[in-house]
């Protein structure tokens, strides 16, 4: 009877686990590393803690000017309670958002923020705090996960806090598109794993910790989690097509310019925002400058497109690596969508190319021990056994990616990896340092599936795999954008791409390290030059070497080239993190740039004080609390320990409770 009665408390302990695992953690810290998507905290007292509050609006105000957005967006929250209370919220920005500005209203009052060192403006927050002053503090939490502290919140006032940024939409041949983030998948917490690339822990600047609780469907309160927003549009010439997969919009056009907005004018945060748009009969100019001076420096956004390639070019072999998700957020809609990608891929190989396919939850396995042969047999091999794969477990993401970069290969082959996932996972810094120091001569493509993939961490793997993202958030798409996507692996490439500018001109260039570049696909370069020259030369191999002299046009006033550059240049400085340079060397570099540029980033922040006191010293601050939205399409809970291995639990318990039931009455 005890060994059954000591077996039971070890089921229990282990489901008591899982529970507590998205409970919300009482310290604040905890939280900020584990907080979701527009969530704001109150303290309630020092007993119960930090908890959620009600989100009551969220608007975005969008400009899209050519290749840039400059976007306004806005969290409307109500203190509902009789005393003074204090708050932190997190959210999700574009995952190559600038962001360069940032007020607070609560009430009457308008509060502008400044940009200060990281340090400096939590010690402002704090002694405002303590001062009874409204107070507020936004801080980078990840690359594109932010914090806002707020401090005083007058009873019964609403607080409306925002923020503004500038977003480069990097085109697609003549394809663009635009996506708001209105929520998060929950991330998984990988095991900890020691390997040569990253031995020590990750950088202070990226927090390795779960994006925690999300309320499943129908306990998000009435009116709550919804978002409005405006958008106009302006592509610098006429449009084949205008579209969102994500919503239904409705639009009006006034020549080339475009107003968007909801059709139902709001909607539940449960799925990112995504607007398409194509371009009619091509890019108007081989070559676009748009320029801005700060502080009487010049700064440019220079757009290339080459010339047509060769149609005819000798066609290479191709290697090609399919990895897909098969991991517990990957439930339903999500595995049926990349189960789909995957066949529609096997089916655009070649019997000249060789492949291999990967999946991966908690552990990970390979079809064949090695690349074969894309004949008729293996394919239909193929096919069948992802036709069979089912979503369950954890997500465990490096060590399958390691697996895939080491399998030997042919030189004289192409190798093309192509990543499907959530990409829902917290460990990113390992992540990058593995692709960076082990992808060799393998060009990386992740496809995001789902309402709102970890956007960030799949852009960033596939910009350091010289290689691109794919983002996939309608089901209806999927094999659309997997033949654009193969279309693309398909057609000639320049590689090694290289600027030569005239004597004379310095410039700082962002990315350091050029792209690839597929047939129709221009180069978005941000400078800060000395002066701007009449004409450059890009050189590249396709395969053979290749170069092409540009004509630069007379610059177009645009502001927020500066904005971008500055935004480039600290990426391009973070991203020494993972090549092994010192953490205080990278961070001496990044804090003139961004404080000159007042631009947020994980070394400085935004501070907002009101110079005159609302609270006195010696009265209380108090709070109430809700949760976040769930994403549409993610299986609710999440499996940390597996929604099936929950259940096992589960029925085991019962058994258990029968045996002893029956021992009791025999």
């Amino acid at each position: 009877m005890l060994r059954w009665f000591g077996f039971l408390m070890v089921l229990l302990g282990l489901l008591g686990r899982t529970g507590l695992a998205s409970a919300t953690p009482a310290h604040i810290n905890t939280w900020l590393n584990d907080a979701g998507t527009g969530a704001l905290l109150l303290q309630v007292d020092a007993e119960q803690g930090w908890q959620p509050a009600l989100l009551l609006d969220t608007r975005f105000d969008v400009q899209v000017s050519g290749p840039v957005a400059r976007v306004k967006v806005e969290q409307r929250f109500r203190n509902t309670l009789d005393g003074f209370a204090e708050g932190v919220y997190a959210f999700p920005l574009a995952e190559r958002a600038g962001v360069h500005g940032m007020q607070m209203q609560i009430g009457e009052r308008r509060i502008v923020g400044r940009i200060e060192e990281k340090a400096r403006a939590r010690q402002i927050f704090e002694q405002a705090r303590a001062q009874g002053q409204a107070a507020a503090l936004v801080e980078q939490r990840r690359p594109n996960i932010f914090s806002t502290s707020v401090a005083n919140i007058e009873p019964g006032r609403d607080i409306v806090v925002s923020l503004e940024y500038t977003e480069l939409l990097v085109p697609d041949g003549t394809r663009l598109s635009l996506r708001l983030p209105l929520t998060m998948t929950p991330r998984y917490q990988p095991r900890p794993v020691v390997h040569a690339e990253n031995p020590a822990p990750a950088p202070t600047h990226d927090l390795g910790a779960p994006e925690g609780p999300i309320l499943p469907p129908g306990v998000a309160p009435a009116g709550s989690h919804r978002t409005r927003m405006s958008l106009q549009l302006d592509a610098g010439q006429p449009l084949a097509s205008l579209a969102s997969p994500s919503h239904a919009i409705r639009m009006r056009a006034d020549g080339q310019r475009h107003r968007i907005e909801l059709e139902t004018e709001v909607v539940p945060m449960d799925r990112d925002f995504v607007l398409n748009w194509q371009l009619q009969g091509g890019t108007s100019s081989r070559v676009n400058v748009f320029a801005e001076r700060v502080d009487g420096e010049l700064h440019a956004l220079l757009m290339l497109m080459p010339g047509e390639l060769p149609a005819k070019a000798e066609r290479r072999p191709r290697e090609v690596i399919l990895i897909v998700d098969t991991s517990g957020s990957m439930q339903g809609e999500r595995m049926r969508q990349a189960r789909q990608s995957l066949i529609y891929a096997l089916g655009r190989l070649q019997p000249e190319d060789r492949f291999n396919v990967l999946e991966f939850n908690h552990q990970h396995s390979m079809l064949y021990r090695d690349l074969q042969p894309a004949n008729a047999r293996n394919l239909d091999e193929a096919k069948a056994w992802v036709g069979r794969l089912q979503a369950s477990g954890g997500t465990e993401m490096l060590p399958v990616l390691r697996d895939a970069l080491a399998i030997p290969g042919d030189p004289g082959y192409l190798r093309q990896v192509i990543f499907i996932t959530d990409g829902s996972v917290s460990n990113e810094a390992d992540i990058l340092t593995l692709i960076e120091r082990r992808r060799h001569r393998a060009r990386l493509f992740t496809v995001g599936i789902g309402a709102a993939p970890n956007s960030y961490l799949l852009r960033k793997s596939a910009e350091l795999g010289r290689g691109s993202y794919n983002f996939i958030a309608d089901s209806n798409e999927v094999e659309a954008q997997m033949a654009l996507l193969f279309e693309k692996l398909e057609r000639p490439v320049l590689t090694d791409l290289r600027l030569v500018l005239p004597e004379g001109i310095e410039a700082d260039h962002g990315p350091q390290e050029l792209p690839d570049l597929y047939a129709g696909q221009p180069l978005l370069v941000a400078m800060k030059l000395n002066d701007m020259p009449a004409h450059l030369t890009l050189h590249g191999r396709q395969p053979g070497p290749w170069q092409q002299r540009f004509t630069l046009p007379a610059e177009q006033a645009h502001a927020g080239a500066g904005v971008l550059w500055a935004r480039q240049k600290i990426e391009g400085l973070m991203d020494q993190l993972s090549q092994g340079k010192d953490e205080e060397t990278v961070r001496q570099q990044v804090l003139p740039v961004a404080l000159k540029h007042r631009l947020l980033s994980a070394y400085t922040s935004f501070v907002a004080v009101d110079e005159v006191p609302v609270r006195p010293t010696d009265q209380a601050l108090h709070g109430e609390a809700v949760g976040n939205l769930n994403p549409e399409d993610h299986q609710y809970p999440q499996t940390s320990l597996g929604l099936l291995q929950k259940w096992v639990l589960a029925l085991l318990l019962g058994l258990m409770a029968v045996m002893l039931l029956r021992r009791r009455t025999a």
